[in-house]
């Protein structure tokens, strides 16, 4: 028995040593700075970002429209029923043999099935129509009676012969609307994209901005330190030792306010990209630029394609095209039709009622012709003609704006490549110069304020190269979501 409880409690201890165990790595891990490189905050931030999901869930809602209306095209078919109805009532007869009006209880019942099937002609504006049916009916008072009405097959055809045709319309709108809203997702979840690059290269200027301020507090601690022995040694003076001193006090004060910054730009990426807002972030910032040939003309063309602005104007103009013409028909005379042909019966027997079916023929011709308004209708239409003239001056101005756009971006991203190299050099040359004059302070060839100038020089090299990436990613991530093309790729752009 003591054997059995020692047993167990060894075996208590390993497991709890165990999750002991794993709950150390799991908060180890967790303090581990996650590698982040552009692209995949960029792919993080275009798949799984709350905003970008919205964005697709707004063209589902588009794409299940146009689904529906590609339905309503093809023949509907719909069976409507009557299954029962009952009425007991009193009703008002009269009876010749008291040659008087009396009241009589009545009783009726009724049902009816009816199969209908209907076909939109969109290039007519009119619809074809298909029905049969069968319906009861008994009577239960002074009289009983049953009856069933029969409709074998009945066709017809209806429509406007001289209004608006709206089948025609849709036609047009319903499949570009469609395209809008697939462009206007891409366009719209290459946003998110863009904003994670802005926040990566916001990140990336803290971080680099903290490794500065790190290394500029480590190297004013060395400096400091040489210039103690030197002062001992009065090689420099009183006056200098105080400014290398200030310089180490300024400089922890320049780590704190980094540290603040980079995490408050950390926090704002994590939090983008669909993390803890807490996670750790390393960033590796691409340094090398691809070798990328844009043209202005080639930047317009692909835009043209796949830019949401030039559909959704040219859309805007189609619609108010549409609503002044249906505001035009309307203001003049209209007609329409309703013709059918068919077969039905009557019998109080149910399998004579389909028996010798008789012809049964209709024809309905609606005319509308207005007299006087006092210009209600024409006022309309003349207003629905000036909301087309504004949607095709909005479309002009809208593509005009939009390649004015392209044509910048282009031109900044060209520049910034050059930029990138120029800085990439200087930083070169600044820390070469640094390195040097840092020597020479040691071996008392150079003063402090060489040295702090030299310092400067090569920390604004480093700030004004993170700077020039910054500005490239971003103005070329830009020049992708007003084209919604991959330029380093040579494709279009779906999400």
């Amino acid at each position: 028995m003591k054997n059995e409880e020692f047993a167990t409690a060894r075996r208590t201890v390993k497991f709890v040593c165990c999750v002991l165990c794993m709950m150390h790595c799991a908060v180890v891990s967790a303090q581990q700075p996650v590698r982040l490189d552009m692209e995949r905050a960029f792919q993080l931030a275009t798949d799984s970002n709350i905003t970008a999901d919205r964005y697709r869930s707004v063209f589902q809602e588009a794409h299940y429209t146009w689904l529906s209306w590609m339905a309503g095209r093809k023949p509907q078919i719909a069976l409507n029923s009557t299954p029962l109805q009952y009425e007991q009532y009193l009703l008002q007869r009269y009876v010749s043999d008291t040659d008087n009006d009396e009241y009589r209880e009545q009783k009726h019942f009724f049902s009816s099935v009816s199969l209908q099937a209907q076909q939109v002609m969109e290039r007519w504006g009119g619809s074809f129509y298909a029905s049969t049916g069968l319906s009861y009916l008994g009577n239960y008072g002074d009289h009983i009676q049953h009856q069933f009405a029969t409709i074998p097959v009945r066709v017809g055809y209806k429509q406007e012969l001289l209004g608006y045709n709206p089948y025609r319309w849709n036609r047009q709108t319903e499949p570009m609307r469609l395209s809008v809203a697939r462009q206007q997702m891409n366009y719209s979840v290459e946003q998110t994209g863009v904003e994670a690059v802005k926040r990566f290269f916001t990140l990336a200027v803290a971080q680099e901005q903290l490794r500065m301020a790190q290394e500029q507090l480590k190297s004013c601690d060395t400096i400091l330190a040489i210039g103690n022995r030197r002062f001992h040694i009065a090689s420099i003076s009183k006056a200098e030792l105080e400014i290398l001193a200030l310089q180490r006090s300024l400089a922890t004060t320049s780590l704190k306010s980094a540290q603040l910054s980079h995490q408050k730009a950390s926090r704002s990426l994590a939090a983008w990209l669909g993390m803890d807002e807490m996670t750790p972030l390393e960033l590796i910032v691409p340094s090398v630029l691809p070798h990328l040939s844009v043209t202005i003309d080639e930047a317009i063309g692909q835009a043209t394609q796949h830019n949401p602005n030039y559909l959704s104007m040219e859309l805007k103009e189609l619609e108010a095209r549409r609503d002044a013409e249906q505001l035009k028909r309307k203001k003049g005379l209209n007609t329409s039709i309703d013709a059918s042909i068919g077969l039905n019966q009557v019998s109080d027997r149910f399998e004579h009622a389909y028996r010798s079916p008789l012809v049964q023929n209709q024809v309905t011709v609606n005319l509308t012709v207005p007299i006087s308004d006092h210009g209600k209708k024409r006022n309309a239409w003349l207003a629905a003609q000036s909301k087309v003239e504004t949607a095709a001056r909005q479309r002009q101005e809208q593509r005009r704006d939009t390649e004015l756009d392209i044509a910048q971006t282009v031109a900044e991203v060209n520049q910034r490549q050059s930029m990138v190299d120029d800085t990439r050099r200087s930083l070169q040359i600044a820390e070469d110069a640094y390195t040097a004059m840092l020597q020479r302070f040691i071996r008392g060839q150079a003063t402090v304020n060489d040295l702090s100038l030299a310092q400067q020089y090569w920390q604004e090299a480093r700030r004004s190269q993170i700077t020039a990436l910054q500005d490239f990613w971003n103005s070329y991530y830009h020049l992708r979501q007003l084209t919604l093309y991959d330029f380093l790729k040579r494709q279009p752009i779906h999400h």
